[in-house]
């Protein structure tokens, strides 16, 4: 095989392929590099809530490719570098070199908002890494050795980040959904009361009057409105007369008045 000519007929068909994305850093044989600025089309899945026109950056990728002299029965050796471009007007941005200030409330928590552009919090840097493996892996599962082979890694290199972009999209939003759920639910708590039952009235009813001495005060008040002198029969419709009250008959009303009494 004559290597020199493999590699140089690859470099002039990448070169037609991609006219405006392809530099060539060296072109001579057998130290040819190059690289290829290749704009991915990170499009969400249809049940996103987002669409083309919500996402406002550019994703690329600069993929640098050296070629080995035994090229293409040895691996190329593959580079990627992510980067983004605004689209309203803020020019080139580094990989995560942006970090949105976030927002938290009077107790420390952190403010989710309902309106949040989710796809530009994406970054392509925390998946580089898998992408690499996964390029490797490519040259061994497809047998790519022995063949022209840099075309198809970087077809496959932009369908498989575009593909993790939907993924990671999607992933974002349902997260983003669950906090908006735990939020709102923390927020309702603030209305909801402790609903009063008949049992947790009568505990609070007895807490409340052994606290403020309520039983000894309604005994004293009916010793002097006998004179001190109470019979047993009195005691006896009195003590029926509280029975009555520990019915919860009214008991929402008297812890109302209760509780205005004090």
């Amino acid at each position: 095989m004559d290597y020199k000519e493999e590699q140089e007929q690859e470099l002039e068909v990448l070169r037609s392929i991609y006219p405006e994305e392809v530099e060539v850093l060296c072109g001579e044989y057998p130290r040819i590099r190059f690289q290829v600025d290749l704009k991915l089309e990170v499009v969400p899945l249809e049940r996103s809530s987002f669409t083309c026109d919500t996402i406002s950056k550019e994703h690329h990728l600069v993929l640098e490719f050296q070629l080995p002299e035994r090229y293409p029965e040895e691996a190329p050796e593959v580079k990627i570098e992510p980067y983004v471009v605004s689209m309203e007007g803020g020019g080139e941005e580094g990989e995560g070199e942006e970090e949105e200030e976030q927002e938290y409330d009077d107790h420390g928590n952190l403010i989710v908002g309902k309106v949040e552009n989710i796809p530009d919090l994406i970054t392509f840097n925390e998946y580089v890494p898998k992408l690499m493996l996964d390029v490797h892996r490519q040259v061994e599962e497809d047998m790519l050795l022995g063949m022209q082979m840099c075309f198809a890694l970087i077809s496959s290199i932009k369908e498989l980040s575009e593909d993790w972009f939907q993924r990671k999209l999607d992933s974002l939003e349902k997260e983003h959904e669950r906090r908006l759920r735990e939020r709102e639910l923390e927020e309702q708590k603030k209305f909801r009361g402790t609903k009063v039952t008949r049992e947790s009235y009568l505990a609070w009813r007895s807490k409340f009057r052994q606290e403020l001495g309520l039983e000894e005060r309604d005994a004293e008040r009916r010793l002097q409105a006998h004179c001190g002198r109470i019979t047993g029969r009195k005691l006896f419709e009195q003590g029926l007369d509280g029975e009555d009250d520990a019915d919860g008959v009214g008991y929402e009303e008297e812890l109302s008045q209760a509780v205005r009494d004090l």
